[in-house]
This record gives structure tokens, sequence and C-alpha cells, in this order.
């Protein structure tokens, strides 16, 4: 059985589901997810549970950290340490692992680990819970349409890290980006740290519910986002194909130093990345 812990929050969660079970779908080998994650943001409810096909796979019944019983070998993701950042370069051994594997995956963010169509599938969110986001946009007035771009900014720990932390000089020159491509955009702002918020931008801030913002940025059709993992499958998976842009070099777009954190963000092949001068690459 492959196996495999998860921690963090639903993003962190996400990615690491998804490369255990896409190397199953690879290998032919039975999974199991041990659904006892290292923070319990919901009282034990998990923070998985607004998407149609999580499926944990065999029974591990252990605690997290832990083994399960049978696992005969561990595989862990590589990490290059630099001043202030991490790097975790693709591994493709990975899809050479023996049968009774153990993964341990500090970041994983990289799509080349992922069947799109399968994702796609694990990661459609429900009905019902896509039927009340809708219902909640509407009664704010808010249309998901192309005059709109929904601006995803991260606040909580990410404002006392200066490498993490995206000033005005980032937004601002995004926001131009954007309205240089449509003169009649509107912005909203959806934030886990709406408080904060409220004070950087003019514009609307909202906070609804992590489901709720998931499924907006999963189907918006204009995009400006944080360095963040929550903004990644959500836009990787929108149908959309939103034009979307995200600070180049990732966790220190700030230092601008022409190397990226965290992993190949370019794979996901979604995003326009801007630097901190206000040029862009498309991917």
């Amino acid at each position: 059985m492959l196996n495999i812990d998860l921690t963090g929050g639903v993003s962190d969660q996400m990615v690491r589901y998804a490369i255990c079970r896409s190397v199953s779908e690879k290998t032919g080998y039975p999974y199991g997810i041990n659904k006892v994650a290292s923070h319990d943001h919901y009282n034990g409810a998990g923070e998985m549970t607004f998407f149609q096909d999580i499926d944990y796979g065999l029974p591990t019944n252990v605690e997290y950290g832990e083994l399960p019983e049978g696992t005969d070998n561990v595989w862990e993701e590589e990490r290059e340490f630099y001043s202030g950042y991490n790097y975790h370069p693709f591994q493709p051994d990975i899809f050479d692992c023996a049968p009774n594997t153990k993964f341990v995956v500090y970041c994983g963010q990289d799509s080349r680990y992922l069947i799109k169509e399968r994702v796609a599938k694990w990661f459609a969110v429900k009905q019902e819970v896509a039927e009340e986001s809708q219902k909640l946009l509407s009664n704010a007035g808010i249309e998901l349409d192309d005059n709109l771009c929904v601006v995803s900014a991260r606040g909580g720990e990410y404002i006392g890290v200066p490498s993490l932390f995206l000033t005005h000089n980032y937004w601002d020159k995004a926001i131009n980006l954007m309205l240089q491509k449509n003169p009649k955009m509107k912005f909203i702002c959806l934030t886990e740290d709406p408080e904060f918020y409220k004070t950087f931008f003019n514009f609307p801030v909202l906070h609804f519910s992590c489901q709720t913002d998931w499924w907006a940025i999963n189907n918006c059709k204009n995009a400006i986002v944080a360095n963040s993992g929550f903004n990644i499958f959500p836009i990787w998976l929108n149908k959309n194909s939103p034009y979307t842009i995200a600070p180049k070099y990732w966790a220190i777009h700030n230092l601008n130093n022409g190397s990226w954190a965290n992993s190949n963000m370019k794979s996901w092949d979604c995003f326009t990345f801007m630097d901190k001068d206000g040029n862009v690459e498309e991917c």
C-alpha cells in the first residue's frame, strides 16, 4: 500500500492527496491516505469535504507521522536549501517506487506529478456547494463575468514575512495590467484576512468561506493571485482558462533575484507571471 500524511491547510492537503493517488493510478498499487492530519482546523471534519470524489483508499488507522503496518520503504521529497527559502525539484523516480512505500512530501507543487483529468474529477466541487456558492455571490451582487477580476490575497502569517508578503507594488502593477487588457474591469478581493485587506484595497473585500472562495476562484474569468498554494488548484482546474497574473519567483517574488522558490511553478501552465518591475512572462 502507498501512503502519505496530510498536513497544513486545504491546499497542502490537496497536493499530497493528489500525488499519492496519481502515483497509485500510474503504478497500479493500492493506496491509503491518513485522514488524521497534522492540524485539525475543522474539529475533525477534514478540509476536503466540499469535493465530490475524495476517496482515502485503504484504511490506515495510525496517528499522524506513524508508518502504517506493512510499510517497507520511505520516499522523501528532495529539498534544496538557500538563504531564506527552499526549492523542491521534480523527482520522476516517485513513479518507480516499491508497492509498500510511504511518501514524505514537503511541497510537491509541480504539476508533472499529477494527471490533470483525474485530479479534476477528484476535486470537482459538490453540486450543493456550487449552488450555495453561486447564491452567496449573487446575493452580494457578484457576477463572475469577463468584466470582473478576482483578487485572491493572502494575509495572516504572510504579513510578517518580508519575502512572502506582496506589497502595493505587486497589486497596483497587476491591476494596471488588467485594466490595460480591459478598461471596464472591476475588482473584488477574496481573502482569509478581510479585516486587514479592507484597509489595503479600495474595492470590495470579502470572505465567504473556504469552499465558496475556492469555488469563485475556480469559476472566475480573470484573476490576480498571491503566492499561496490555495490559488494553484482552482486556477489550474478552472474550465474558463482565466487570464491570471501571479508573482514571478512565487514565494520570493520580493527578492526578484532570478531564482524560484517552492517548486517549478511554470509547470502549472496557467499563470502569467509578473516581476517586481511589472514585466510579464507567459507560461
